[in-house]
């Protein structure tokens, strides 16, 4: 799992590409985590290909630890199969989810 930084002006855009699984949602979490600040940010999912129990809790982690520090996240861009897992685990209802960045970027302005 690779966590880069692909926009970083009045709104924060971070890309997940990968597996978000149990071997990589730890270190995900945290660098995704340590990127919060007074920016709204958006995490693109649209190269992040599985993601794991492990994975949903390090997605529900960074939500959490964004609300604590007031600051809004919002998932876009996920894969068909990404919003699946997200559906049949409710999580779809806990995580603010978007279909594109465009979207997200409208949410945030």
């Amino acid at each position: 799992m690779n966590v880069t930084v692909e926009r970083d002006d009045n709104i924060k855009i971070v890309a997940l590409d990968g597996q978000l699984d149990v071997a990589s949602s730890d270190k995900a979490r945290d660098e995704v985590a340590a990127l919060i600040d007074s920016k709204p940010m958006i995490v693109n999912l649209e190269k992040c290909t599985y993601v794991s129990s492990s994975g949903l809790r390090a997605l529900l982690m960074i939500a959490k630890t964004a609300k604590a520090k007031g600051t809004k996240v919002i998932y876009a861009a996920a894969i068909d199969e990404v919003i699946d897992v997200f559906e049949m685990t409710g999580f779809i209802k806990m995580l603010h989810c978007v279909k594109t960045i465009e979207d997200a970027e409208k949410e945030l302005k």
